[in-house]
């Protein structure tokens, strides 16, 4: 771990055009992998829960290796390490209790405001496609809903593989979206001054345009983790919220459903 004394104001910053580009080349490429390629996919007769993975993992990956050679071109222009770069810093117990303490409340936030998923839903074209997996969908409680209808004609219980490529696909998100948003993008917005994570984390929640019916979630999420990344100047407090954040939401109840 580092003690890193990265100077943010040192990296070229992005100007407006290139700040709007840097997210919407990401979500159209999301967008067309989730809103194209599964459907297709599903329509062929393969599983939804299982493709949604894969299709995932796949983008993700590619996604992780951009991030990461943006990440190195830029540390040898800087001559400092990559880890610096990638803002692997060393941070005070105070400092990982104020981030974790965000992230808690954001993650404690998301959870009340998933009741009104149910009305972002519900406006024009942002209703949740049949082809989506069900833990997208938070009015959906995965431990009373009756088999069939969480994975039609793909059994869950004992599904390991499900499990392998949905632990793959989650920890790939991870990667991808902290490397990139946050270790890349952050210190390249800091010409927006004290509102550089407001807007990131804003950008960031729009960048799922796959799944918008999820942004009142999105956004609390976005907003404590890009926050904690702009006060700590290390991504170490987002990427272990981000951890924690998946597996409540997402992991845990795959987990229970597959070994259950």
């Amino acid at each position: 771990m580092l003690n890193s004394t990265f100077d943010w104001r040192k990296l070229k910053q992005l100007n407006v055009v290139q700040l709007l580009l840097a997210f919407f080349l990401p979500s159209a490429f999301a967008f067309f992998g989730f809103r194209f390629v599964l459907p297709k996919m599903i329509s062929l007769g393969y599983p939804k829960v299982l493709m949604w993975g894969v299709i995932a993992s796949s983008m993700l990956l590619i996604f992780t290796i951009i991030g990461f050679f943006l990440i190195k071109k830029e540390a040898k222009a800087l001559d400092i390490s990559i880890g610096e770069r990638l803002l692997i810093k060393k941070i005070s117990i105070k400092q990982w209790l104020i981030c974790l303490g965000i992230m808690i409340v954001g993650i404690i936030l998301s959870v009340v405001a998933s009741p009104t998923v149910d009305f972002f839903k519900a406006l024009p074209g942002l209703s949740i496609p049949d082809y989506m997996p069900f833990w997208l969908n938070p009015s959906i409680d995965p431990m009373n809903t009756d088999m069939d209808l969480l994975s039609p004609n793909y059994p869950l219980k004992g599904n390991y593989v499900l499990l392998i490529i949905m632990s793959i696909a989650l920890l790939l998100n991870i990667l991808a979206e902290e490397i990139y948003f946050r270790s890349w993008l952050l210190p390249k917005m800091q010409n927006l001054g004290k509102w550089s994570w407001v807007v990131n984390g804003l950008l960031f929640a729009l960048y799922h345009t796959f799944q918008l019916w999820l942004f009142p979630m999105l956004i609390i999420l976005s907003l404590a983790t890009a926050l904690t990344v702009y006060l700590s100047k290390s991504i170490l407090p987002a990427f272990v919220t981000h951890i924690v954040a998946n597996f409540l939401l997402s992991v845990a109840s795959i987990i229970a459903l597959v070994v259950g």
